[in-house]
């Protein structure tokens, strides 16, 4: 979450898209940009953050974001996570169809 807040505060779309393990391609910098324009350089600090695991196991969860801007104004987001590679990762972009993996022989 530190990384996700981090990204968004320096309007840092490489950052985001590393946050949420997508690949860097134009349809996921589109999307980061997207992101950081409503949600970006607002001065964000965490205030708390938990992680509620799913009940299918420890590997997908969410997390309620709770931060104040730098105007003191309290900011409240809840975003899925997926451990991944050692990693919790925010997801934040939909996968064009021709990007995603396939168990297609």
């Amino acid at each position: 979450m530190r990384s996700y807040v981090k990204a968004l505060n320096d309007r840092d779309p490489k950052a985001l898209i590393a946050v949420g393990a997508a690949p860097d391609k134009p349809w996921s910098r589109r999307q980061a940009s997207k992101i950081i324009d409503t949600k970006g350089g607002k001065g964000l600090t965490i205030r708390k953050a938990p992680i509620e695991y799913e009940q299918m196991g420890d590997y997908t969860g969410k997390a309620t974001l709770t931060a104040s801007d730098k105007g003191g104004k309290t900011v409240r987001e809840t975003v899925e996570l997926i451990h991944e590679d050692g990693h919790w990762h925010v997801i934040l972009f939909e996968w064009p169809q021709s990007d995603k993996a396939t168990s297609a022989p």
